[in-house]
């Protein structure tokens, strides 16, 4: 996906990916300056940034409205509401806010939308205009560039006083919109990390996964699966940065640490023993080398490669559909010698409220609304993943098809603090090259061009700390 920097009087800008730490940012700000003005003076965003918007736009472009003007047709109060999404989100919005303008008479909502490419195109266009929309969609890894950037509203005072109801929220819902201690962002729902997995096999075979496996339960399993079907492991054998994340987290440990100026954890003995689970796998035959599936989709490779995956719990009913197989989730399966909850719940996407909105009033009653009201849910459902608030969860639920029941309880089940942690802080720009150091050298370890797994480990924190400090 594309991304687009946010650009502010002098075109500075903060980078997407960190959310809590100001020296990061700045230090990412002052590289960013001359690439991002020439790029947008050449898109034309910069000249362009008071014009029309895209198609999607349903008043605002046609009618030459000011973004944050305050008043409407008739006396009422406009509220501009700019979101991203696939078709049948922009028709489910429609109709949500539409129910809202019918419960809230006083409200004129303008409405606008894109996918996901044009809404980082045009949401930077307008705030560069002074055409912010009042409420605006937000991407967890973006968060903090508009925060920092003066963008976002701090929506704290509003959940002090009770107008934005956050008391049926799980507090580590909310953290994941907050930045030094201030709301800036209301989560639209949540979503879990999962394993994916053949239902239908472990029945055929009488074999079953209790709902917060062990690794050794899971491995267990996954040689009889194995033995009997064929059928492989992809989970173990990965070994990319995604999965060493997940293994750290089961000690309380991230990837980088506070301010991604290092690495989060200071003894090679965490890579070392990831690598050896995923030799273990290797060694025995039940674990799937990258480069051996035969399918060429992840749907079809949870019928003809492997018998589980790795994914997020909003796409069960996708894999469940593709397949036409029984698949069903547990959570990841944690490490024997585990000291912290390694699951986490995340963010599928914000509410935010414009700071130069002059409706924030209204701007918060539309997001207490989609966070509290069944008439909301009435329409959308969880399209923008599970509810926030435990009320509507439970709301919900007895409409949704079995599937979705099935998500709402996994996250539901995950929610429990003693099931899950903080969510980690977004990746620092320079992730991508730690990412591919640490594939270079697991490829290394297996296919048994690196023996000395110690010497290995410590040479790669060596290098992806080198790569951390230097930018």
């Amino acid at each position: 996906m594309s991304q687009t920097h946010l650009p502010r009087a002098g075109c500075v800008s903060a980078h997407p990916y960190i959310t809590n730490h100001t020296e990061v940012l700045s230090k990412v700000k002052k590289k960013i300056i001359a690439t991002l003005c020439a790029a947008l003076m050449l898109s034309g965003v910069i000249t362009g940034c008071s014009g029309s918007a895209s198609s999607g736009s349903q008043a605002a472009a046609s009618t030459g409205t000011s973004a944050n003007t305050a008043s409407g047709a008739e006396g009422k109060t406009t509220l501009n509401v700019l979101w991203w999404g696939s078709q049948t989100r922009h028709e489910m919005t429609t109709e949500m806010l539409e129910k809202f303008e019918e419960l809230n008479p006083d409200i004129d909502v303008v409405m606008d939308y894109s996918d996901w490419d044009g809404y980082w195109t045009k949401l930077p266009a307008q705030v560069a205009g002074g055409q912010t929309p009042d409420v605006f969609q937000m991407d967890y890894a973006k968060l903090a560039e508009y925060v920092e950037n003066g963008v976002t509203a701090d929506l704290s005072s509003y959940i002090a006083d009770g107008s934005l109801d956050m008391s049926n929220v799980e507090q580590n819902i909310l953290d994941s919109g907050t930045i030094d201690g201030k709301v800036y962002a209301i989560s639209t729902g949540t979503n879990a990390p999962a394993l994916l997995y053949r239902q239908d096999i472990l029945d055929e075979l009488g074999l079953s996964l209790p709902m917060n496996p062990t690794m050794s339960e899971y491995a267990e399993v996954s040689k009889a699966v194995y033995e009997a079907t064929g059928l492989r492991d992809t989970f173990i054998t990965d070994s990319s940065a995604v999965i060493f994340r997940q293994h750290l987290r089961n000690y309380g440990l991230n990837l980088y640490n506070e301010d991604a100026t290092a690495l989060g954890f200071d003894d090679p003995k965490y890579l070392v023993n990831m690598w050896n689970l995923a030799l273990q796998a290797q060694e025995e035959g039940w674990g799937l080398l990258p480069g051996e599936a035969t399918a060429t989709t992840a749907f079809d490779s949870m019928v003809t490669d492997a018998w589980s995956r790795l994914q997020n719990s909003n796409e069960l009913q996708a894999y469940r559909e593709a397949t036409g197989k029984d698949i069903r989730m547990v959570m990841i399966p944690s490490l024997d010698d585990a000291t912290t909850p390694a699951s986490f719940l995340k963010p599928a996407m914000f509410w935010c409220v414009s700071a130069d909105s002059d409706v924030k009033d209204a701007a918060v009653r539309f997001i207490n609304f989609f966070t509290n009201s069944p008439e909301c849910y009435d329409i959308v459902g969880i399209e923008r993943a599970v509810p926030i608030s435990s009320k509507m969860r439970e709301y919900v639920a007895p409409s949704l098809d079995e599937v979705s029941q099935e998500v709402v309880e996994y996250v539901d089940y995950v929610s429990q603090p003693e099931m899950s942690s903080p969510l980690m802080n977004p990746d620092p720009p320079e992730h991508t090259k730690v990412s591919e150091l640490l594939d270079q050298y697991s490829e290394q370890v297996r296919y048994g061009e690196i023996t000395d797994l110690e010497t290995a480990a410590q040479q790669f924190m060596d290098e992806a700390n080198a790569i951390l400090a230097a930018e």
